[in-house]
């Protein structure tokens, strides 16, 4: 049995498509769905293991980013959504959908008090859109990490400043919360410096789980970062490689957060079974 995925899209979501063939190519099952028909059908969830909200621009960010599809999840599929999450599933949000689990204060859920909104992913110190190659440490046991130290993904957005009060983010720390930190290329922390913190985001962080480590809200895009082909630095591995006389393997690390959602539920299953 495979387990199966609905990516959301609507109303200037983008990246559904690329994010189902992550999934697709990691061995899931999956399905792009209009919010509209979730609502529509919220029994949907109950058919599914995985809940992806993709980036994109939803709403055009008119009222901050992510705000306004939040505003529409919750009044519409609030009781839903906590059933799902409730259920051993896993929950992403990238960039766009990394915004709309914050607005949804799925993200922190200490003591799985979702909808407590403590972390706000507000706009970058630049005042600049932001769309550049990042290197990320990663500081979490989040089902969606197992086994990945670092990754080289891409950001894009404007708003990504994760911020917060201090009592959230000492707790954050302890429950280890703190998913993914920016860090320069030879590992060393970025230490809010620009551009290896694109954002200014408080203690460099990237990404952050609930408190369980089954819902994930990361800035980066992992979905377009899986091959080697989409690299920044294509050019200089592949002739690294050739000289080397080995092969470029043909995923990146942006594909590994999608295999271990399979391997997740491939061992889930089977003792399900």
């Amino acid at each position: 049995m495979t387990a199966k995925a609905l990516i959301l899209a609507g109303y200037g979501l983008n990246c559904e498509e690329e994010t189902l063939h992550a999934f697709e190519y990691a061995g899931l099952q999956g399905t792009i769905r209009h919010i509209n028909d979730l609502i529509e059908n919220p029994q949907e969830l109950e058919k599914v293991e995985i809940l992806a909200v993709p980036g994109g621009f939803s709403y055009g960010d008119d009222t901050g980013s992510g705000n306004a599809f939040a505003q529409k999840m919750k009044l519409s599929l609030w009781e839903p959504l906590l059933r799902f999450i409730a259920r051993d599933t896993l929950t992403i949000g990238i960039c766009n959908g990394c915004q709309i689990l914050a607005n949804l204060a799925l993200i922190p859920g200490f003591d799985s008090r979702y909808g407590e909104r403590l972390v706000a992913v507000t706009h970058n110190l630049t005042a600049r859109y932001q769309c550049r190659w990042v290197d990320v440490g990663v500081t979490s046991n989040s089902p969606w990490l197992a086994g990945i130290e670092r990754m080289h993904i891409p950001v894009a957005h404007g708003e990504g400043r994760f911020m917060m009060a201090e009592e959230t983010l000492k707790s954050l720390k302890e429950n280890g919360q703190v998913a993914m930190r920016y860090i320069k290329a030879d590992g060393r922390p970025a230490n809010g410096e620009f551009p290896f913190n694109p954002n200014g985001s408080t203690q460099d962080i990237a990404a952050l789980t609930d408190q369980g480590g089954r819902v994930l809200a990361l800035m980066p895009h992992p979905e377009r970062g899986m091959f080697n082909w989409q690299r920044d630095d294509y050019q200089e591995l592949k002739d690294k490689a050739q000289r080397a006389r080995t092969s470029l393997p043909e995923t990146a690390d942006g594909m590994a957060l999608f295999q271990n959602a399979a391997r997740y539920f491939g061992t889930a299953l089977k003792k399900r079974a």
